[in-house]
């Protein structure tokens, strides 16, 4: 792979101070309204005393207020720049037995947020929650999505599940029409919830047993063209077995009120197992989904991008076609999470998943510019053998991730050379990219580990060679490139102020990292030229600590609070009197009894950059 020659094309500068605590502000109810969800996201405290389950919650003295949070999207209201609308798979509801789709708003240009939840959470008590079709239904939302229209109005995806029995794996659509009036309770509240909508369903099997929709995206057609115009399309990948994934689409046309029969997009026998889509919208109108191929042994096909091409405004597509073959960065040993317990591998290295999900775009204020598809792959000049049971590039191969950006102007049939959005002297490892275009420019997000001190194509990033963390935590920063001539050079920049170390044991009851899937990127135009929102996973606020369960620290672990209960401190006089929480246990020690301590306070942190 050749990448071009790149020359500063655009001054892009970081206009919003420090980072955005996107996570950190008060919760308010959709209706200001409250409820115990909503108290317990507002809930600071945290308490390690043992105490017996109540009304519900797992813990009566952990709060929720610094749990986990991760897979953010944030998008800017085009009526209104100073408007950016953000969501987040959020774990503050996780003592009350459920997850949900966080829901985060500013009104001043992303300088302060407010926290809230798509509605229809197991603990809503709102009339509009309860009417919704998730409520009662499902005890988990995610994979958050959305896109405004023309208008103001908004349009919130995602994916709802149960973890537990019936999984019943949806793919779902809420609708907020534009507003500017104050709720009582949930102050300068930017829209206005009106419905949800299940667009793609799922069956009550057991996991990966029946059908299981995940990983959607969601655009909204902000074009002039007059038939297409506030079109609302969603995409997604169903999984019906290993391999046999699928990539499905569905529109309405009526603001989201009805959604068209899904169709498929991937053909069975040419692009095998699927993954990975994202929708992209020309101003002309023209629809483009953009996915990812997998070589899986389950099924024919190859590490591959591909495309397909609506011109009726989604009512049908063209067959895939091929953008290029790819090399994955694919970290491994044995499975792609690796930690304590459980999850420990063969290297004893430990890393959180980092799976390839591409990203396309269009500018839909012109007709004819194009469609961009921005993706990480392995550097192929960097691939070498791998000392240990750990790749990165394919069985027995390590290799460099990076950044690149294809474009096409034929409508898909031809594609560009890959040119590397930023080649950062060949150090680190890039990933989770997102583009964005507007007005003649692009901007692209990643995550980026050229700041590791204890990088090495050898292992992951933020492992020593001895496989403990990284003595810095500056592992992992936040970068924005921008393009003012279609992809051929760029210009980047660092916007995250604070690193972070990605692989703190936060999940999988304190045993695996997890950082989500991707990233996002959002332009707009201010009137005085274009602004990008760049939105992130961030682990700068965990609490470090020891977990009690290993013989020996490996500097990944969380704090945590466990009680041994096989001896006398347990109950005073054995374990069998234990009152604290048994939802995680792991015997002999209790499940950790200060969630709410620090140890999973992982962010959303954004910033926003100027593109002159």
């Amino acid at each position: 792979m050749v990448a071009a020659t790149l020359t500063p094309a655009l001054a892009v500068a970081v206009v919003g101070g420090t980072d955005d605590d996107v996570t950190s502000g008060a919760c308010v109810r959709h209706d200001g309204g409250t409820d115990q969800a909503i108290e317990h996201c507002n809930d600071p405290s945290s308490d390690d005393t043992p105490v017996d389950p109540s009304g519900g919650d797992v813990d009566p003295n952990d709060g929720g207020s610094r749990r986990q949070a991760n897979e953010p999207f944030a998008i800017f209201d085009p009526t209104d720049p100073q408007t950016i609308v953000a969501g987040w798979n959020d774990y503050s509801m996780s003592d009350l037995g459920a997850g949900w789709q966080g829901f985060g708003y500013s009104r001043d240009g992303g300088e302060t947020w407010t926290r809230s939840y798509v509605p229809g959470y197991p603990a809503d008590t709102s009339d509009e929650g309860q009417e919704s079709p998730l409520f009662g239904n499902n005890t988990e939302a995610g994979d958050p999505i959305a896109a405004f229209d023309n208008d103001g109005n908004l349009y919130v995806g995602g994916i709802s599940f149960n973890r537990a029995g019936g999984i019943n794996g949806h793919v779902y659509v809420a609708r907020y029409d534009a507003q500017d009036v104050e709720i009582d309770g949930a102050p300068d509240y930017p829209a206005d919830y009106q419905f949800t909508r299940i667009v793609g369903v799922g069956t009550p099997s057991r996991n990966f047993w029946g059908i299981f929709q995940d990983k959607p995206m969601l655009e909204v057609d902000r074009t002039a063209n007059a038939e297409t115009e506030g079109n609302v399309y969603v995409c997604w990948s169903r999984f019906t077995g290993a391999g046999q994934n699928k990539i499905f689409f569905s529109r309405s046309t009526d603001g989201g009120d009805t959604f068209s029969k899904p169709m498929q997009l991937s053909v069975h026998g040419k692009t095998g197992s699927v993954q990975g889509c994202d929708i992209a919208i020309e101003g002309d109108g023209d629809v483009y989904v953009t996915f990812r191929t997998f070589a899986d042994p389950s099924t024919p096909g190859e590490n591959a991008l591909y495309i397909v091409r609506s011109t009726d405004g989604g009512a049908s597509f063209s067959r895939p076609g091929k953008i290029r073959g790819i090399v994955p960065y694919a970290p491994n040993d044995g499975t792609r999470d690796c930690g304590d317990g459980p999850f420990e591998c063969p290297t004893s290295y430990v890393f959180a998943r980092i799976p390839l999900e591409p990203r396309s775009t269009a500018d839909q204020s012109s007709p004819d510019d194009g469609v961009w598809l921005a993706y990480n792959e392995v550097d192929p000049d960097t691939i070498t053998e791998s000392e240990t049971s750990y790749n990165s590039a394919g069985f027995g191969q390590v290799g460099r991730s990076v950044v690149y950006v294809v474009h096409s102007d034929d409508n898909g049939q031809t594609w560009s050379d890959p040119v590397a959005v930023d080649e950062a002297g060949g150090i680190g490892h890039q990933f989770f990219p997102d583009i964005d275009a507007l007005g003649g420019s692009l901007a692209v997000v990643w995550q980026d580990s050229r700041t590791d001190e204890c990088y090495s194509l050898q292992r992951p990033m933020g492992n020593t060679e001895d496989a403990t963390a990284c003595p810095n935590d500056n592992v992992v920063n936040t970068f924005v490139a921008t393009s003012g001539d279609g992809g051929t050079s760029w210009d980047s920049i660092q916007v995250s102020t604070e690193g972070h170390q990605p692989n703190f044991e936060m999940f999988g009851g304190r045993d695996v990292p997890f950082q989500g899937d991707y990233n996002w990127i959002s332009l707009v135009d201010t009137g005085a030229g274009l602004d990008a929102y760049a939105s992130w996973t961030d682990n700068r606020n965990v609490v470090p600590g020891e977990d009690p369960r290993e013989e020996e620290q490996d500097g990944f672990d969380v704090l945590q609070c466990r009680v041994d209960l096989g001896t006398e401190a347990a109950a005073g006089s054995g374990s069998s009197d234990y009152n604290g929480p048994r939802a995680r246990t792991d015997a002999p020690f209790s499940g950790d009894n200060c969630g709410n301590g620090g140890g999973l306070d992982q962010d959303i942190f954004g910033n926003r950059v100027s593109v002159p």
